[in-house]
């Protein structure tokens, strides 16, 4: 274990499904290594499934403490996914799982996903362009997945309807992720997370 950095409650956001490229599950798996490596703890959705299954299972193996937090009726519907060993939160809705788990964390790493992954992360990015206490998030690029996002976020930015688009941070890969995140939370990469820090 890597405890060179101070540890933190990374919240992890994303899909429920493993996506077409066997790519996704490889960084998947790796997000979750390198979170356990650096002992950190890990604050995700409570799916056994896809990327979010891939991300637990590494993290657990390499021995992180997890969050799983989870609507009733999703975990009901998801009975026969297996989950490592977590301590597991049930919520009555998806938007009472949101709030837990960006009070819970202090950093938050993307990657691809659907809907629910969007939402999450555009709550934590419209919590730090107006000023609200929430902890940096970085998006984990795959296969240009987040080219599109950026663009729209650039897009809004010539047009004068956001002030910092530098809120939507990417990174190539797992590691960088979490080196920016960490920095982000020690200051290191002052203003570019100036309202998220």
């Amino acid at each position: 274990m890597d405890t060179s950095e101070h540890p933190l409650s990374i919240g992890v956001f994303c899909g429920a499904s493993a996506g077409r490229s066997p790519r996704y599950a490889e960084v998947a798996a790796e997000l979750g290594t390198r979170i356990a490596a650096r002992g950190h703890r890990l604050v995700y959705g409570a799916g056994g499934v896809g990327m979010m299954g891939e991300v637990a299972r590494a993290a657990a193996a390499g021995g992180a403490p997890i969050l799983g937090v989870i609507p009733e009726f999703l975990r009901t519907r998801e009975m026969g996914d297996e989950l490592p060993p977590q301590e597991l939160v049930l919520t009555t809705d998806l938007l009472q799982r949101k709030r837990i788990m960006i009070d819970s964390a202090d950093a938050f790493v993307a990657l691809p996903g659907g809907y629910g992954t969007l939402d999450e992360i555009l709550e934590v990015v419209s919590m730090a362009a107006l000023g609200q206490r929430v902890g940096p998030l970085v998006l984990v690029d795959v296969e240009g997945d987040w080219d599109p996002l950026r663009r729209l976020v650039e897009g809004l930015l010539r047009r004068g309807f956001v002030r910092d688009a530098g809120l939507v941070r990417v990174a190539a890969d797992p590691d960088q992720a979490l080196d920016l995140v960490a920095a982000a939370r020690t200051g290191a990469l002052a203003g570019a997370f100036d309202a998220g820090v």
